[in-house]
């Protein structure tokens, strides 16, 4: 029995190291640039960089010259953020605090801040206790909160919450989506598209062409007031460009839905992990942990490069038509 056992670990262990490789790759060499800032951190829409600073404080003996190394973080146009992470394009959040660069204002919460989004004067919250509230700039204060059960964990890529007409989509860490008015500031209903208790927040929410479509690691949802539609896998990443859903799952398949959630086209790439893709100029790109380039059409047509140019062990992000890889910036195209 434990020869049998031995022998399955083994192979497991081999099919689990296995990477995508691509014999027929066309060899290219992206154009780049070193940064003394290193790619930190990232959530779905913001980019956080760290540099490594020095300061001088008072000596604490006759061997003390005073000098102190500390990181600094840095949004992508080289702003100071200090401690703060970038969350969007208007927020960034250190601990319980936020940083509102629209008025240069930091506010002070009763929780640890997961992820948010801002519309006029009002700020939405998920907490990394699975609560939620809303912050009025205008009142300075927590004008809604409410618990949610708790989550035993989640996975790093979080959905943002998502405001739609007068309603706020709260994506929580437990696979429910908190349907909350602004107007009235009254909860409304949760919307439970959870399969388990484990890793299965919710990595994407939005509205594509009037239909609600969310998403676990676990399943892609399309909720209607009429009917309710889903998709089961193992979800990696998803993006939606021009009306359409991409869905780039962790068996290094690449699926195309339209916005009903019909299958359109499929495209396999065996043992493949996706780092986050993006658009770049109507084409979707995509880096795997093999090293690889992959430039998708809308239509689902894939192109393969190889570089040997990317760190994959090290923090890796596209944004646009840059990837940015550790302390480099490459430029697609």
């Amino acid at each position: 029995m434990r020869y049998l056992f031995l022998v399955f670990f083994i192979l497991f262990a081999g099919c689990a190291t296995k990477q995508f490789e691509d014999k027929n790759a066309k060899e290219v060499n992206l154009k780049s640039k070193s940064d003394v800032k290193s790619l930190e951190d990232y959530t779905k829409k913001a980019l956080t960089f760290k540099e490594l600073k020095l300061k001088y404080v008072k000596p604490t003996s006759f061997i003390d010259d005073g000098v102190r190394g500390e990181y600094i973080n840095y949004d992508i146009n080289g702003t100071e953020l200090g401690k703060f992470k970038k969350i969007d394009k208007n927020l960034a959040v250190y601990g319980d605090k936020i940083k509102i660069f629209d008025n240069n204002k930091t506010v002070k919460l009763p929780y640890l801040v997961y992820t948010a989004s801002k519309k006029g004067n009002l700020i939405a919250i998920v907490f990394e206790n699975n609560g939620y509230g809303i912050y009025d700039l205008a009142q300075n204060r927590l004008v809604f909160y409410k618990k949610s059960d708790d989550a035993i964990t989640a996975k790093y890529l979080g959905a943002k919450p998502v405001f739609y007409n007068s309603l706020i989509l709260f994506p929580l860490l437990n696979g429910t989506i908190a349907v909350v008015d602004a107007n009235s500031l009254k909860f409304i209903r949760n919307i439970d598209i959870s399969d388990d208790f484990i890793i299965d927040n919710v990595i994407y929410v939005n509205i594509v062409n009037d239909n609600l479509i969310m998403a676990t690691p676990k399943r892609v949802v399309l909720f209607n007031p009429n009917f309710l539609i889903d998709y089961k896998d193992s979800i990696k990443h998803i993006i939606d460009y021009d009306g359409y859903l991409y869905v780039f799952n962790n068996e290094g398949k690449v699926i195309k839905f339209d916005s009903n959630l019909k299958k359109i086209k499929e495209k396999d790439f065996p043992f493949a992990s996706f780092f986050a893709p993006s658009v770049c100029r109507g084409n979707i790109y995509t880096v795997t942990s093999s090293g690889y380039l992959i430039k998708f059409t809308p239509e689902l047509n894939a192109t393969v490069y190889k570089t040997g140019q990317f760190d994959t062990d090290a923090p890796l992000r596209i944004k646009g038509c840059k990837i940015y890889n550790q302390n480099k910036v490459f430029f697609i195209e």
